[in-house]
């Protein structure tokens, strides 16, 4: 599908040189009089390499056409995270080169987006923000708690995260999955 630079968005799939590549990041730069350019910082979906990928503004490129199938993540097996689709019950096996940077968020029967290229897995979107409950964290002294003071908290994931200063063991905490932080 062709789109335009302006239709380019963080998490586009472009196929760049016959190349699946994901936009991690962009940048709009306008130079006096010249012509306005636009780099994409872009992740190379089948080897994990990031390149910056600069173009004219309005530039036309191919899109690729990825669906968006709701999936429940199951389990982790060594270097393997299972996924199953909540439509049609199909398991992925996916390995973690793909997912890297989401696999802090995992948890068992947390609900995400698988994205799908052709019956192939290329990823998943997280939800925004997620619930966990805190397993390990230090007690709060009890003077610190009108501050708005953050500790480090081991939380149900593995994860480790800064959370509020009153929070304890088996409370919970939201995170935002786009910044890591939790509240």
């Amino acid at each position: 599908m062709k789109i335009t630079t302006s239709d380019v968005k963080i998490g586009t799939i472009l196929n760049l040189d016959g190349k699946l590549c994901k936009v991690t990041d962009m940048t709009h730069t306008h130079m006096g009089r010249g012509g306005a350019t636009d780099s994409y910082k872009v992740k190379d979906i089948v080897t994990g390499k990031t390149f910056v990928h600069t173009v004219n503004a309005g530039t036309v490129m191919e899109a690729e056409e990825v669906n968006h199938n709701r999936a429940m993540f199951l389990y982790s097996n060594g270097d393997s995270y299972s996924f199953m689709e909540n439509d049609t019950g199909e398991m992925h096996d996916i390995h973690e080169d793909m997912i890297e940077e989401s696999i802090p968020f995992l948890k068992e029967n947390l609900e995400v987006h698988l994205m799908i290229h052709n019956g192939s897995v290329l990823g998943l979107i997280l939800p925004a923000t997620i619930e966990y409950k805190i397993t390990e964290t230090v007690p709060g002294i009890k003077w610190d708690r009108a501050q708005a003071g953050k500790k480090p908290a081991t939380l149900e994931s593995g994860m480790e995260v800064m959370v509020p200063i009153h929070k304890e063991v088996g409370q919970s905490v939201v995170v935002n999955t786009l910044t890591g932080d939790a509240s």
